[in-house]
């Protein structure tokens, strides 16, 4: 049989014992089928079938020889049915996505890949995967399982439906190749500097926060190759009027980035179906309509919000028969959104803020084509594959490192950065020198700017006023009607709808409540002092010109 090149691949694709098998010879595929391979007339189907369509094969030894390799076959399907004692958990640590997983043990990445089939294009996913412990590298047909070396398995879930033929793998079927045949891993550094020469070499970014924002997106680009070791992951969100670059940015993110799904117009099913099975790292244009009041723009918000964390699925009742059934869709992953107006505000806290400028009329980058080198793009995007496999050991580890995160980056901002000061960390322990103060420098500038466009000018005078009052009215209540007036006066067209129960909601939302006054005085601000001012100031960026020192 083996002097024929033939080979027999299957995988599970249905409960029970159904199999996909797939019969090559030479490196063709003679029959791909479906099949309940534990049944006996299933198995003698498909060989009588195979014999019928390569003659060569239909002698009584070959037919034997594939008769007892089908059988074997339905023996691991059997064993892998039920691989533990009955009623006993299994811990969801064992179950990856096929797509890209980086576990203890082993990395891999699924790509699809296209052969002949009965005289036709047909597609397959194939599981290319790297051991850590022995660094080992293999290919194989996707199988529903990995033995591990403890004797436990990794699970995959779910399982991808077959890829149409005409779906690129993202990385080329000849550094596929190379990499299971032993060809040397890439340099790191020297993968992120092309990486960062690129958006440097097609994209103008505002002056003085070019080399933050390169670095920026550079290592984005790298976590969406990683992005399972994290629990959350940073959504990026670019910003900017119209012709400042947005487009060529999501170009050049498109030709690097892991398994790109570009669109402008997705309905909501189409995204979380697509992400669901597939993943990949969503590029999502015109990001404004985000704020329409639309079903389907509110879908598409809450299936955003929900992909921001690991284990915070989207739930869709899906039709079954005649009632319907609760399922749940995994979203999480990589995404950046691009527009020219605002973002919802619970979804542009869960981004980094990437602002695009326009470019001058001598700048060259404009006219430069995103195409002009198709291979150089393949070079880095078949580089970014290797070195998340040749390193999958590290990400797990750099995603509970905060060392490098500057220590003024808390709560959300911290949660958004870590990722990227994790890799800066590691890149910077190979040779990229300098790399995470660039991005330190950067990190705390965005977070800052983040902070005081999401604080309404209106919210800080009225804290402002408050301050005043507590500083140098003799009066110590003050009821939120007073307040209304006196920002009427300041600014007459912000406050002109305003009521005094829109005055007191806004200080609510800082922790300034108001109080029952005795006698008939009604509700008023009693009792605010100079430690809760510092507090507000602190924490949201207000300028109250507190005195230093001043004790209430």
């Amino acid at each position: 049989m083996d002097d024929k090149g033939f080979t027999l691949n299957y995988r599970r694709c249905g409960g029970n014992g159904t199999v996909a098998v797939s019969a090559e010879l030479d490196g063709e595929i003679v029959v791909s089928d479906k099949l309940d391979i534990v049944r006996a007339s299933a198995r003698d189907r498909f060989v009588a079938r195979l014999a019928e369509l390569a003659p060569v094969l239909a002698t009584p030894e070959n037919r034997a020889a594939i008769g007892a390799e089908l059988l074997r076959i339905a023996g691991d399907v059997q064993r892998a049915a039920d691989p533990q004692p009955a009623g006993a958990a299994l811990d969801v640590s064992r179950i990856a996505r096929p797509e890209l997983f980086h576990a203890r043990d082993v990395s891999g990445v699924a790509a699809p890949v296209t052969r002949v089939s009965a005289g036709r294009p047909a597609a397959q996913w194939v599981l290319y995967a790297r051991w850590h412990a022995k660094g080992q590298r293999e290919s194989r047909d996707l199988p529903d399982a990995l033995d591990l070396p403890d004797g436990g398995r990794l699970w995959f879930c779910p399982l991808p439906a077959a890829p149409e033929p005409t779906m690129r793998a993202g990385w080329s079927a000849e550094s596929r190749a190379a990499w299971v045949s032993g060809a040397a891993a890439p340099e790191p550094v020297g993968v992120l500097r092309r990486v960062c020469e690129r958006f440097a070499h097609f994209v103008d970014f505002p002056s003085g926060a070019a080399e933050g924002t390169t670095a920026t997106l550079a290592l984005w680009t790298v976590l969406s190759y990683v992005y399972p070791a994290w629990a959350a992951i940073p959504y990026l969100s670019l910003g900017g009027p119209l012709a400042s670059g947005k487009s060529t940015a999501f170009g050049v993110l498109s030709r690097l980035v892991f398994r790109p799904l570009e669109s402008s117009n997705l309905t909501a099913p189409a995204l979380f179906r697509t992400l669901h099975e597939r993943g990949g790292t969503l590029l999502l244009d015109e990001a404004e309509r985000l704020r329409d009041g639309t079903p389907d723009a509110g879908e598409l918000r809450s299936i955003l919000l929900s992909g921001y964390k690991a284990g915070s699925p989207a739930i869709r009742l899906e039709k079954a028969g005649e009632s319907f059934r609760r399922t749940e869709f995994d979203c999480f992953g990589p995404k950046a959104l691009a527009g020219i107006g605002s973002l919802p505000e619970a979804l542009a806290s869960r981004c980094i803020r990437v602002g695009m400028f326009r470019a001058g009329a001598d700048s060259p980058k404009p006219r430069r084509r995103l195409d002009a080198e198709p291979e150089r793009w393949a070079a880095i995007r078949d580089d970014l594959h290797a070195l998340a496999l040749e390193h999958g050991a590290d990400w797990p580890a750099l995603a509970t490192h905060a060392e490098c995160c500057p220590l003024e980056l808390n709560g959300r901002d911290f949660e958004l950065w870590q990722p990227l000061f994790g890799l800066a960390g590691w890149f910077e322990e190979r040779g990229a020198d300098g790399l995470v103060g660039v991005l330190g420098e950067h990190a705390l500038g965005v977070a800052e700017t983040t902070r005081d466009d999401a604080v309404p000018e209106a919210d800080e005078l009225l804290v402002k006023l408050l301050a005043e009052h507590v500083l140098f009215s003799t009066h110590r209540t003050l009821k939120a009607g007073d307040l209304l007036r006196q920002a009427c006066d300041l600014d007459a067209v912000t406050f002109r709808n305003w009521s005094p129960k829109g005055i007191a909601a806004a200080l609510a939302r800082y922790g300034i409540r108001t109080k029952r006054a005795t006698g008939n005085a009604g509700r008023v601000y009693g009792g605010v002092g100079l430690p809760e001012l510092r507090r507000i100031a602190a924490a949201y960026g207000f300028d109250l010109s507190l005195p230093p020192d001043a004790r209430m």
